[in-house]
């Protein structure tokens, strides 16, 4: 006659997680799954309930989560549980034949003698001591040196709580293992001891440290076929082993999750996220994610946001650094100086002169000395932005504050005028507005606006005519008057536009204003005359600058030494044939 068979329904696997010993012998209640006794029937939850408690406990479909774990298994080389004398094991699959088997009834120990003070102690000390470190700090050595007092020495009987604390010593981020807890589960199965759901979930804490994929979902799985939920710490174990996995798109699914079913998110959880996205330069979700954060009123430690403002601004990645520079702005943040630096140049490349500003306050605020370079970086983002006068205006403030310009602190201005081809008059009543402001304007802003006649001359001959006409309202703009880079600039104007009427009209107003040449104004002068044909002019001015002991550049040299050996003029032969332009000196 058939034996009857044993119906066990959810209910009565909740209420009654370990089987009666009577039935020990022959029923067994595995980690993972392993083939059931023929004569045993479970029953399985109505369909509404599975779903539910699938939902419950994964963010994604049973059936793909099945997939994947067969599919991790195989890659790994794992094989399900093997019946041997009638206990289910879970072989490894790597072959280890002279690998000493587990004890049957103690934990394994592998550690140094535990010292003389916790022999002292009493057995109900050490479990406590036990059970309060390993939840504090986990650490594999201070736990087997306890566990060997207790079960070694005091031959205490290894129970489910001596496999749970050290299974969660496995935690130690140095030492930890999960083949060490992937044996210890299997052992315990061995050995008859079940695992109850704190030694589950201090299993999944421990692959939070040290991800094992596969292990972590036999877990996960094991918890769901027993209708244990996962708790809000499990879950946070799950997702912070996804995340070092880099398995993030996962994590996210079940962090959404997590925050639809009202479980908060710890504050280590959330870092653990940021810092492996800043690591992959994923800062769209960096954002999304401080910005979730934020709105729900969770606070996020001064750390992170400074190492997010850090890596993002060094990444010029412009929103997600606009938005912890808000930190910086509201007095919260005090970053360095070359985190401050790196936003004013993402500042300037993107265009956000409000930025910049705001970085150029902090540095007032804090005291530190601004330089032509910070300035130039304000000056761009303006320029991005097509904002000319406020570029200028930067330029007036930065020239009264004490801060010199330079040839370069102009060169961005021209090439936005060039590139957006505005017109010098343009350019010249803006300065005249700054000039109606009571700003003092720079010389250099001057001539920025003179030398984008020189530019448009070589294709407009006209241009000589504005830039004449500027010059000569020149003195209302600067009073000062100009100086030697002024009227170099309009020479080659002049003969950029071949026009040496004009450029002699230039050579005289620098000497009728006594204004002294530079070695520049003589070349200028040299190959303006030796471009016109006028060789006994140019002849002229190179002995006058032979007179002044000035020298020409390498550039200027070899441009007058071929337009000179290009003529039979006796002038251009003397000066072709001089040492300074033959490269003889």
């Amino acid at each position: 006659m058939p034996q009857k068979a044993i119906v066990l329904d959810g209910l009565w696997c909740c209420l009654c997680p370990i089987l009666n010993p009577a039935f020990s012998t022959r029923l067994r209640n595995p980690l993972f799954n392993t083939p059931r006794a023929s004569n045993l029937r479970i029953r399985k939850p109505p369909p509404t309930c599975t779903k539910s408690l699938s939902s419950r406990c994964y963010s994604t479909e049973v059936t793909r989560e099945r997939q994947a774990s067969a599919t991790e298994q195989r890659s790994h080389g794992l094989q399900a549980p093997v019946r041997g004398s009638g206990k289910p094991r879970f072989v490894s699959g790597k072959s280890q034949p002279n690998a000493p088997k587990a004890p049957q009834k103690s934990v394994p120990m592998q550690s140094p003698d535990a010292p003389h003070h916790l022999e002292r102690r009493s057995t109900a000390e050490l479990e406590e001591i036990l059970q309060d470190r390993v939840a504090v700090s986990p650490n594999i050595v201070n736990t087997t040196q306890i566990l060997r007092v207790l079960i070694k020495k005091r031959h205490v009987r290894p129970d489910v709580r001596h496999y749970r604390a050290l299974i969660l010593a496995n935690a130690d981020s140095e030492r930890g293992s999960p083949d060490a807890v992937r044996k210890l589960l299997s052992e315990m199965e061995e050995n008859g001891i079940p695992a109850d759901s704190g030694t589950l979930h201090a299993a999944l804490q421990v692959l939070a440290v040290h991800p094992d994929y596969v292990l972590r979902q036999e877990i996960v799985r094991t918890l769901r076929d027993r209708w244990v939920p996962l708790s809000p710490a499990g879950w946070h174990f799950v997702v912070a082993g996804l995340i070092r996995e880099h398995q993030f798109e996962l994590a996210l699914e079940h962090l959404a999750y997590m925050e639809r079913r009202d479980i908060v998110i710890e504050s280590w959880l959330h870092n653990i996220l940021i810092y492996n996205l800043c690591d992959l330069e994923e800062f769209d979700e960096v954002l999304n994610q401080m910005r979730s954060r934020t709105d729900q009123n969770h606070d996020i430690s001064l750390d992170l946001w400074s190492y997010v403002l850090e890596v993002a601004s060094e990444a010029l990645h412009h929103q997600c650094t606009r938005y912890v520079w808000e930190r910086v702005r509201l007095g919260y943040l005090h970053p360095s100086h070359g985190v401050c630096r790196n936003v004013l140049l993402l500042a300037s490349l993107k265009g956000d002169p409000e930025l910049a500003a705001s970085v150029i306050d902090f540095f007032v605020k804090t005291g530190v000395s601004l330089s032509l370079e910070d300035m130039e970086k304000v000056v761009e983002s303006h320029l991005v932005a097509d904002d000319l006068y406020s570029a200028f205006q930067v330029l007036c403030k930065t020239q009264m504050s004490g801060i010199s310009l330079e040839g370069r602190a102009i060169r961005p201005i021209l090439d936005y005028m060039i590139r957006t081809k505005t017109r010098p008059d343009t350019a010249w009543n803006i300065l005249k507005g700054l000039k109606a402001e009571k700003l003092l304007v720079p010389i250099d802003c001057a001539r920025v606006v003179l030398k984008l006649c020189e530019y448009g001359a070589l294709q407009d001959p006209f241009m000589v005519d504005e830039g004449i006409r500027l010059y000569k309202d020149f003195q209302r703009l600067c009073p000062d008057g100009a100086d030697v880079s002024i009227y170099n600039t309009l020479i080659n104007m002049c003969r950029r536009a071949r026009d040496p009427q004009a450029g002699m009209f230039v050579v005289k107003e620098m000497a009728s204003l006594d204004v002294a040449p530079i070695g520049t104004t003589f070349e200028r002068i040299i190959l303006l005359c030796l471009d016109s044909g006028n060789f006994e002019s140019a002849f002229k001015y190179f002995k006058d600058m032979l007179r002044r002991r000035l020298t020409l550049s390498e550039e200027a040299r070899l441009e007058i030494r071929g337009l000179c050996l290009e003529s039979e003029d006796a002038y251009a032969l003397a000066i072709a044939s001089h040492p300074q332009v033959k490269g003889d000196d």
